[in-house]
């Protein structure tokens, strides 16, 4: 297809506003941040080689940002509306690298939508995987380039995807390697490997994940963290691949049943198979077969959908390699794709504006009222800029708590039960925050005892009422330490 006449630039243009839309409605709902970027509110707080179980590359990204803006949820916002333009972008153009027809372009990528995991959870809460699928997106992009441009600068760049890629999320290596599986069968991608300009790509990667490397062999225990949830047990995780199967399913459920509603039997020897399009079909075999042989290899018990987004982020492009869907066909899915993407719109904020009373969700939660109400208690009215007899330390009992404390107290440290710094714990004039009541024999009492030698409370209450609904209130219980230890 002649560049010029390529919707790609609608595409990525349009992307932008549907996802700064979406992360304007939820700004302007709640003032509260969702668990993972309240966690990345405390996180950010300090740079260093690695943090949990989770590469620190978006730690890294909220840094600079942050560095610009301060402690915001409207960045935060903002960055996550950024990467998933990226996300379609690299789709789009893949889907152009492949030569695509305009209205195959398009499914391509409104085909996305019809993922759940895609088009609700990464917009709702998810920081790491956003950014690891912006970044296989366009390392799959770069790579189907290299058709074209084989030079050392393009092998260099593959390279410095593949390693920001790992620095992301690492399921992000399913992914890349799947990719290289994949090519492997396909004799026109094949000749891509086989050649000295691997090794600077090779090379590149090494060097940027490298130092993230040397930190997680020398902290085993916070980098392994993310493993527990997967449950691995000692023998074969047979049962699992059951559940591997039904997160595919959950996927890609919706697109598969569209799938004939789109692709239209071609007469025999009309269109001989794309080497690119053959590609994405190994690629997604070699996916599957990856993280089959994984699961059986560590004996996971408990596969998350999110972990696969990696892996089939690119069926639709791969849908849209043998669609020729005709007039009415494509009518009928743009028309669904555009009731799926008004009903998220409609779903983000309704998750406070619509929350069932019984189960209030965590932006109905009045955190930063509750704020303002300890401020005023421990001394003086807080501004915006959180000035006023503003805490040195915040300790809460949980991520959720202490991240959204740093939008409401800027200037202070935050830190919670999960995620502590002890180099960074200053000698006085600490806040000690919790959801539950702070008894004697409370474990969050319990765990200050034993980690920090807090014994002695003087537990104050604070209560707000739940944003949008009818709920009551919520406590946040509290207590006031002019000397830190």
């Amino acid at each position: 297809m002649n560049r010029t006449t390529s919707p790609t630039a609608w595409i990525i243009g349009l992307a932008l506003g549907y996802f700064s839309l979406n992360a304007l409605l939820l700004g302007l709902v709640s003032p509260t941040a969702e668990w993972d970027h309240a966690e990345q509110l405390i996180l950010s707080q300090v740079w260093q080689l690695g943090y949990n179980s989770q590469p620190p590359l978006y730690t890294w990204l909220v840094q600079g940002l942050f560095w610009v803006t301060g402690p915001s949820l409207s960045a935060l916002l903002a960055l996550k509306a950024a990467l998933l333009t990226l996300f379609v972008a690299g789709v789009a153009l893949s889907a152009r690298e492949l030569g695509l027809t305009r209205e195959q372009q398009w499914i391509a990528v409104l085909g996305l939508s019809l993922i759940p995991q895609m088009v609700w959870e990464d917009q709702r809460n998810y920081t790491h995987t956003v950014l690891a699928l912006a970044l296989a997106a366009w390392t799959l992009y770069q790579f189907l380039r290299l058709r074209r441009t084989d030079g050392w600068m393009s092998y260099a760049l593959w390279g410095l995807l593949l390693g920001l890629g790992t620095m992301s999320k690492y399921n992000f290596g399913l992914f890349a390697v799947a990719l290289v599986q994949g090519a492997v069968t396909v004799a026109s991608y094949r000749r891509l490997l086989f050649t000295p300009r691997l090794l600077i790509a090779a090379a590149v990667a090494a060097v940027v994940f490298l130092p993230h490397l040397i930190w997680v062999l020398q902290n085993v225990e916070p980098a392994s963290e993310g493993f527990h949830k997967l449950e691995m047990t000692r023998g074969i995780g047979w049962a699992t691949l059951f559940d591997l199967a039904g997160g595919l399913l959950a996927s890609l459920g919706v697109l598969l049943l569209v799938s004939p509603l789109l692709i239209r039997r071609l007469p025999s020897g009309s269109r001989q198979p794309d080497p690119a399009c053959t590609l994405l079909a190994r690629v997604a075999l070699a996916g599957v077969l990856v993280a089959a042989l994984m699961i059986l290899a560590s004996g996971a018990r408990d596969i998350k959908e999110h972990w696969l987004q990696p892996l089939i982020f690119f069926v639709p492009l791969l849908l849209a390699c043998h669609a020729a869907p005709g007039p009415r066909a494509l009518r009928l899915f743009r028309g669904l794709v555009l009731v799926v993407l008004l009903g998220v719109s409609i779903a983000l904020p309704g998750q406070a504006l619509f929350a069932d009373p019984e189960r209030p969700s965590r932006l109905n939660k009045p955190y930063r009222t509750l704020a303002v109400q300890i401020q005023a208690q421990i001394g003086g009215e807080i501004d915006a800029e959180g000035v006023g007899r503003t805490p040195a330390l915040i300790l809460a009992d949980s991520d959720p708590l202490a991240g959204n404390l740093r939008l409401a107290f800027p200037r202070a440290i935050v830190m919670s039960q999960r995620s502590l710094f002890p180099e960074l714990l200053p000698a006085r004039d600490w806040l000690i925050v919790a959801e539950t009541p702070l008894d004697a024999g409370s474990a969050f009492r319990v765990w200050l005892g034993d980690r920090l030698g807090i014994e002695t409370l003087t537990p104050a209450v604070a209560r707000a009422r739940y944003y949008h609904i009818d709920a009551g209130e919520l406590e946040l219980h509290w207590a006031w330490l002019g000397q830190g230890r």
